[in-house]
């Protein structure tokens, strides 16, 4: 390896540890102080860094309750074009989404800490912003595979919204939040908008 390379590659990991430790100590201090309570100095200096450094891992406090789901579509859009064309658009999401690198116990911690700490106005623009990036993601592949705009924004839409309705039922739901009911929550939400596909 070239020492660019060496360089880089340090560079990333160090970069992934601070926001993972930023992530880890936020989370933590919003337990303790609630989320409006939680200093971003605070947290910034408990893991050593500056508040700018929190702010260059996260634009906002609300962020590191959503970094599931804003870094989940990164690996969603690989998933999903991976997928073979032929399958049914419906079933390369659900699959796609199976493959979630993420820790089911903090995917459950964090819908906790969200459900308690936010307010149901800021969980839903969270929500339909993801819902809409997904969306995006969709329908750039389906025009890639020969769909017209119009009827791929309209399942885009519909598979984003089906799969966003499943997350916000689940998240909605009563503690403690069962991880092994979204899958099935998201699969029947899916089977819904199936007809249009």
């Amino acid at each position: 390896m070239s020492v660019l390379t060496n360089w880089y590659s340090a560079t990333v990991n160090k970069s992934e540890r601070t926001r993972t430790a930023l992530r880890q100590t936020a989370l933590r201090h919003f337990v303790a102080d609630g989320f409006e309570g939680a200093s971003v100095v605070a947290i910034a200096s408990e893991v050593g860094v500056t508040e700018r450094t929190f702010y260059r891992h996260f634009a906002t406090k609300d962020e590191v309750l959503f970094a599931d789901l804003v870094e989940g579509l990164e690996w969603f859009r690989t998933a999903v074009r991976a997928r073979p064309p032929e399958e049914n658009l419906a079933r390369s999401v659900y699959e796609s989404l199976r493959s979630a690198p993420t820790d089911p116990r903090l995917l459950v911690e964090i819908a906790r800490l969200r459900h308690e700490l936010l307010s149901p106005e800021r969980i839903e623009r969270v929500f339909r912003d993801r819902q809409a990036a997904m969306a995006t993601e969709l329908r750039a592949l389906l025009v890639e595979r020969g769909t017209p705009e119009l009827a791929a924004a309209v399942r885009a839409e519909a598979l984003a919204g089906a799969v966003f309705a499943a997350v916000a039922v689940w998240s909605d739901g009563p503690d403690p939040h069962d991880l092994r009911a979204l899958g099935p929550l998201t699969e029947e939400a899916l089977d819904q908008v199936r007809p249009l596909l």
